[in-house]
C-alpha cells in the first residue's frame, strides 16, 4: 500500500456474520479502541448485542442479508465515516463500505473485491487460528496488536436479564449447547447430552440448555424429568445468553459459536468436535478441555457424514463426563 490508513478519528467496523467468528474477532476490537477515538459497528442485529456495552461507542448499524438491506444501509451512512475496516472476506462487505463513500476502506484482498479497496491486504498463506487471521489484517495497515485475549462487550441489560433466569437454578451450574449451525457432522448426539444431563444432576449440578429456538426440541429432551434443569432454547437473545454463559461452573458443546462465548468468558468447558478443526477454531481459554476423536476422515469439514459419524460415535458419555470433572479441579 502506498499510503497509510488513519489512526485517528472514529472507524467503522464490519462485523462477522457468525457469532463465533466474532468473539474471535474481540480482540481486533479491543486493538482498535486504543487506536481510535470511538467506534462504529455495522453487523447482523443479534451479533451487535454482544458489542453493546463497548466503550467510546458511536454507533450500531445493524444490517439483514439482502440487497435491499445492504442499499438502505449504505444510504444512512453515506458520509459519515472516513475509514472503515472489512472483516468479513465478501464482495458485499465491500461494495456496502464503497457505496457508503467511506474514504479509507481497509480489508483482505479476496472475492474479487480489491478493487472496491483503498488500503487491501495480502490475505494470510500459512494456516492460522481464527482469532490470529484477524490480527494479521490489523499487523497490515500497521495497527498494534498487544490484546490477543477474547472477550466479551456485553450490556448491563444481558446481566440483569441472566439473572432473572437463574434464580431458581442454584450453582454449581453446568450449561449445556447441543447445537451448532454448521450442520449434524458438527453435533455429539443428543441421546449423549441427555445421558450427560443426568450425570451432572447426579453431581450436584443445576443443568441448563441454550441454543437458538431450532435447537428447542433438543433442549427440551435433555432436560426432560429432570430436577433443576432448564431448558432456554429460543428464549434468550444472544446477548442474554452469553450473559447467562458467563456465569456457568461448567459449559459443553460442540464447536459452535456459543463454545467461543465460553473461552471468552474463562468458564471451565469440555468442546467436542467432529468434522472440524480446532487448530483453526478450537477455543482459547486455558481452563478448556477439547475432546476429538482419532478417526483418518476427520477433519472432513463436511456438513453431514455418509459413514455414521464415527468421529463422534468413539466420544462416550464417560470420557466427556471425565473432562468434565478434569477441567473444574
Amino acid at each position: 500500500m502506498s499510503r497509510k490508513f488513519p489512526k485517528e478519528g472514529v472507524l467503522l467496523l464490519r462485523l462477522p456474520n457468525w457469532v463465533g467468528d466474532a468473539v474471535m474477532a474481540s480482540p481486533v476490537v479491543a486493538n482498535l479502541l486504543a487506536t481510535y477515538e470511538g467506534l462504529a459497528l455495522v453487523g447482523r442485529p443479534h451479533i451487535l448485542g454482544l458489542f453493546q456495552g463497548l466503550p467510546a461507542l458511536e454507533g450500531l448499524f445493524p444490517l439483514s442479508p439482502g440487497r435491499g438491506a445492504l442499499l438502505s444501509l449504505a444510504r444512512k451512512i453515506r458520509g459519515r465515516f472516513k475509514c472503515g475496516l472489512l472483516l468479513p472476506n465478501s464482495f458485499s462487505s465491500a461494495l456496502l463500505f464503497f457505496l457508503a463513500r467511506v474514504k479509507a476502506r481497509a480489508g483482505y484482498a479476496t472475492d474479487g473485491r480489491r478493487f472496491l479497496l483503498t488500503h487491501p491486504v495480502k490475505r494470510p498463506t500459512k494456516p492460522l487460528h481464527q482469532r490470529d487471521y484477524y490480527l494479521e489484517l490489523l499487523k497490515g495497515l500497521g495497527i498494534e496488536t498487544p490484546f490477543k485475549k477474547l472477550r466479551l462487550f456485553l450490556p448491563e441489560e444481558a446481566t440483569k436479564r441472566a439473572e432473572s433466569f437463574l434464580t431458581e437454578l442454584p450453582p454449581p451450574r453446568a450449561v449445556l449447547a447441543p447445537g451448532a449451525a454448521f450442520g449434524p457432522a458438527k453435533c455429539w448426539p443428543l441421546s449423549r447430552y441427555r445421558a450427560l444431563a443426568y450425570h451432572l444432576r447426579r453431581k450436584g449440578f443445576s443443568v441448563l440448555v441454550v441454543g437458538s429456538a431450532a435447537e428447542h426440541r433438543a433442549g427440551a429432551e435433555i432436560t426432560k424429568d429432570l430436577a433443576r434443569a432448564r431448558n432456554l432454547c429460543g428464549l434468550l437473545d444472544l446477548a442474554t445468553t452469553a450473559a447467562v454463559i458467563t456465569r456457568a461452573d461448567l459449559f459443553v458443546s460442540n464447536d459452535s459459536g456459543l463454545m467461543h462465548v465460553a473461552a471468552a468468558a474463562g468458564v471451565p468447558q469440555v468442546a467436542i468436535f467432529g468434522s472440524t478443526s480446532p487448530e483453526a477454531t478450537g477455543p482459547l481459554n486455558p481452563r478448556a478441555r477439547v475432546l476429538k476423536a482419532d478417526v483418518p476422515c476427520s477433519p472432513c469439514f463436511a456438513r453431514t457424514c455418509k459413514r455414521g459419524y464415527f468421529c463422534f460415535e468413539k466420544i462416550q458419555v464417560a470420557e466427556v463426563l471425565e473432562a468434565c470433572l478434569q477441567v473444574l479441579t
